[in-house]
């Protein structure tokens, strides 16, 4: 191919498509500039997990939480690439949802034409990157979505050539979807019956086998499951994994009574589109108009399956917290790219006027554009420590990169510490071993019988290693305390700090103000007049460990 014909056929490109390249890379450059916000709690646990990963450390041996592993590898992948830091994993999620944005374009254009591929596209990456659904977080729903699509568009292509290597991909890309998160079994499950029915109950002799697609699939969606597995058994942690990813899972998922679902779904899902109505509401009219376009009539019913799974992607144990619907996000950019295409699709078929025809596409971009605008001040105005605050308000975020730092100036490597709540981002910025695998304590506020048990182990580990310094969140949103909640171990941490002394204090005393004070003047300072971290320094004299740590 030539410059001249490259040339020409750049020049060629649909608008829609200009418009798609401007608003991947502009979100691209926001996440770019935003890479050192602070980690959450959530993406604290997949760094640490991470972290210990890529020392030989097995999940589930040192440090417990009830996802599949997947998320974690990808953490290790990410900060083996970019380093140990906030900026490295958040660059590894730029580079991860752009490229999903990438495969909905080509998908999109595969289904229909560019312009439903080129809003798809745009769709998916502002909505990616607005904060009401925590999308500039690194979140397991990410990389669920990131698979997902990635074995949609390999589903896609093995349906046209019928090449077995393919289809064996595309069920690997499912699976790992799956292992990213588990509430992705849906969609690994429709894209399985889906494909099955369409192969067993319309099967056309001329293409090809009826069972051996089917089964290529199949093999390749269990296979990354199987492969950890075995990974976990030779590692010996399967018996702890299978407890908290099934035994426990299961407790958790059926804590909420059914009459609260209502209310729980009504006020977290408009929380979590907050930002980026006018994207789901171009995705509410390709609901509508798909049944009008002749072109669809052989794969609509995929484009709804693909949402519907998607949308019970959210519904495990009817929380439905922001973040869960980001696994939602490309079928819903690619119901924003129906509406687009269609629309003009059919007034073109009733007008055929070319102006008349790009008025629909028209509409889209200018939706798309509001949704800039909305989330303008978050991706153009803040800092990243802005950012931080406006976000997660009183999350003790910031406070635990400088306790995490207090700590590592003065903590010998391979020493443990103790974060007594849920803050697991603080052994990971502090680069040092948790004394206790209970990253989480949410679980232990839970009514669920394992939750008294839990509390007895953690506080056997600290007492156990004695760590040098200790961590403790007094914080509501790191306990999550409900008023029917085991409290032991609060009466046991009021008893076991007299063993300590209070070295740091960090104090959030609104949103916007924290007070800090160290050594001597945490002393002075006291405790905590708000929510915040403390940090507390093993007396001499006090109990020392009784069994090494690794």
């Amino acid at each position: 191919m030539t410059l001249a014909s490259i040339r020409s056929r750049i020049f060629q490109l649909h608008w829609t498509t200009w418009f798609m390249l401007a608003v991947v890379v502009m979100v691209a450059a926001v996440r770019i500039h935003l890479l050192d916000v602070s980690l959450e709690r959530d993406e604290g646990e997949y760094a640490y997990m991470g972290q210990l990963i890529l020392q030989g450390v097995p999940p589930y041996d040192i440090a417990y939480n009830m996802k599949f592993p997947g998320t974690y590898l990808g953490y290790a992948v990410f900060m083996a690439l970019f380093g140990e830091t906030p900026a490295g994993i958040h660059l590894g999620v730029t580079f991860m949802t752009t490229a999903t944005a990438l495969m909905l374009f080509w998908l999109g254009k595969r289904i229909l034409d560019r312009v439903m591929g080129s809003i798809a596209a745009a769709a998916y990456a502002l909505m990616a990157a607005s904060p009401c659904m925590l999308g500039l977080s690194g979140h397991a729903t990410h990389f669920c979505a990131f698979f997902a699509t990635a074995g949609l568009c390999l589903l896609w292509r093995s349906r046209q050539n019928e090449k077995l290597l393919e289809l064996g991909l595309a069920g690997v890309m499912f699976g790992l979807a799956v292992l990213m998160k588990q509430h992705a079994v849906f969609i690994a499950a429709w894209a399985g019956i889906a494909f099955a029915v369409e192969k067993i109950f319309f099967f056309d002799p001329t293409k090809g086998r009826r069972l051996m697609p089917v089964i290529t699939l199949a093999a390749g969606m269990f296979l990354p499951l199987i492969l950890t597995g075995l990974w976990l058994w030779e590692a010996g942690v399967f018996g702890r994994f299978w407890f908290w990813a099934v035994t426990y899972a299961q407790q958790y998922v059926a804590i909420l009574p059914w009459k609260y679902v209502p209310i729980v779904f009504r006020e977290n899902f408009w929380e979590a589109i907050s930002l980026c109505r006018p994207v789901w509401f171009l995705a509410a009219v390709g609901l509508v108009v798909m049944w009008f376009d002749e072109r669809l009539a052989s794969v609509k019913g995929w484009v709804l399956g693909f949402f519907v799974a998607s949308a019970a992607t959210t519904c495990p144990g009817f929380y439905f917290r922001g973040h869960y619907f980001l696994s939602m996000l490309p079928a819903v950019a690619l119901l924003g790219g129906v509406a687009a295409s269609s629309a003009a699709h059919l007034w073109k078929r009733r007008a055929g006027n070319s102006l008349v025809t790009e008025t629909p596409i028209i509409a889209a971009v200018l939706l798309l554009t509001l949704t800039i605008m909305i989330n303008r001040v978050f991706w153009f105005t803040l800092t990243p420590a802005l950012e931080t605050r406006t976000m997660f308000t009183s999350n003790p975020y910031l406070e635990a990169e400088k306790v995490a730092a207090y700590i590592r100036e003065r903590l010998d490597p391979g020493k443990p510490i103790a974060v007594v709540g849920s803050e697991p981002e603080i052994p990971f910025l502090a680069h040092r071993f948790s004394a206790t695998g209970y990253i989480y304590t949410f679980a232990m506020m839970e009514p669920q019988p394992f939750a008294s048990h839990m509390q007895k182990e953690m506080i056997h580990q600290i007492e156990t290693s004695a760590p040098e310094y200790i961590v403790y969140a007094n914080s509501d949103l790191s306990w999550l305390q409900r008023g029917n909640s085991d409290l032991s171990i609060f009466r046991w941490w009021t008893s076991y700090q007299t063993n300590y002394t209070l070295v740091g204090v960090a104090d959030v005393i609104s949103p916007m103000e924290t007070h800090y004070a160290w050594d001597a003047d945490a002393a002075a300072y006291g405790h905590l007049h708000s929510t915040g971290l403390e940090v507390y320094h093993r007396k001499a004299g006090s109990p020392a460990p009784t069994s090494p740590h690794p």
